[in-house]
């Protein structure tokens, strides 16, 4: 793998020139119309391709958003999600796949950075709501499918007992950050709710096991975000010694169950360590995977990319038990890296100081 940097660089200028690249990479994928698309797949389901369009369009249009973009670039991304919602409300996968709360939070993230713009307020409010479809005050977390009322191709995976109906601690930790960037103080109790489950459901050593990631590393980092964020300090201390502890000798992470070292997963432990305290208190750890991910970036301006995303048989309820036996299809690769990449991008974003003009969005 050709290196960008030769040179042991992990100041502001080199993270400005790494994010510069990459944002041109994520740029020139953009569909004419606004999208990007990735994780295409053979589904077990009518043997027909699928490929993802709202969830993929909806992530990596926030992260650039993040990173500061422009409207040329988040316009029409924006606008394309806001003319193909589905027709019951709320975002999914793809055009071709139901509508779900991880990809619908994913779009609340994205619309949050027009938050307080009177043309875009009313969007947003309609899109918390279908996110608030999802809501399962029972289990104080966010389904991913509701329960289909009769069996079709798109109910297939969503009957009632299914798994992918069940409330997930990966998707709950996303929603939850999603209705926080929202800012609508009436979703407290919401939040509050998922921070019990949360601070409920983190293992002894400190991670969070997910139901749709292969590995533990981005449950863990976006349950560790949404409890900064709502002030729970403990949690996140005892998520960022997990994290130092899965640290592999090059710099970078695996997936915390022994995979080798990858740009992801390197890119959201680095997330965890900055919300407990930073370089302060993890400078070394710190410094050693951004110059990890600065060395390993292609040329193109993005970062390899490694299997991430499993679908579990709906009969599986606790995947991580069983990694390689629960799958209903191999775990999947965002072949075109861009979900890598933008996962790379709100991470290093976070490296850059807060008054950093041209790289911090909103909110």
């Amino acid at each position: 793998m050709q290196a960008i940097l030769e040179h042991e660089d992990t100041g502001e200028s080199a993270v400005t020139e790494a994010l510069a690249r990459a944002v041109r990479f994520l740029e020139k994928a953009r569909t004419a119309d606004g999208r990007w698309l990735d994780f295409r797949f053979r589904f077990v389901v009518g043997d027909r391709d699928v490929i993802s369009s709202q969830w993929v369009t909806a992530y990596v249009g926030e992260a650039l958003a993040r990173a500061g973009a422009g409207p040329a670039t988040l316009a029409p991304a924006r606008d394309w999600l806001m003319s193909h919602s589905h027709p019951g409300g709320g975002w999914g996968f793809s055009l071709a796949t139901p509508a779900d709360a991880d990809s619908t939070a994913n779009v609340v993230r994205f619309l949050s950075h027009w938050r307080g713009e009177p043309e875009w307020d009313a969007a947003l409010g309609e899109a918390r709501a279908r996110l608030l479809h999802y809501w399962d005050e029972p289990g104080s977390g966010f389904r991913t499918y509701r329960p289909a009322e009769r069996p079709s191709l798109n109910g297939w995976a969503s009957y009632p007992g299914s798994s992918w109906c069940d409330v997930h601690l990966c998707v709950t930790a996303l929603a939850g950050g999603a209705l926080h960037a929202a800012g609508d103080p009436r979703h407290r109790p919401v939040l509050e709710a998922c921070a019990r489950l949360l601070r409920d459901s983190q293992s002894p050593e400190g991670f969070w096991d997910g139901y749709w990631w292969h590995g533990r590393t981005y449950t863990t980092a976006h349950a560790a975000r949404l409890l900064f964020l709502l002030g729970e300090s403990g949690p996140v201390a005892r998520a960022a010694w997990w994290v130092l502890g899965t640290r592999q000798p090059g710099g970078g992470w695996g997936n915390g169950t022994g995979s080798e070292a990858a740009a992801f997963h390197t890119a959201l432990s680095l997330s965890v360590l900055l919300l407990d305290g930073g370089r302060p208190r993890h400078g070394a750890a710190l410094d050693a995977g951004l110059q990890w991910l600065l060395r390993t970036q292609q040329p193109d301006g993005s970062w390899a990319n490694v299997p991430i995303m499993r679908m579990p048989r709906p009969e599986e309820h606790a995947p991580w038990e069983d990694p390689e036996g629960c799958l209903l299809l191999p775990v999947l690769t965002d072949r075109n890296r861009l979900f890598t990449t933008a996962t790379v991008v709100s991470a290093l974003v976070d490296f850059l100081p807060a008054s950093h003009s041209g790289w911090r969005g909103k909110p």
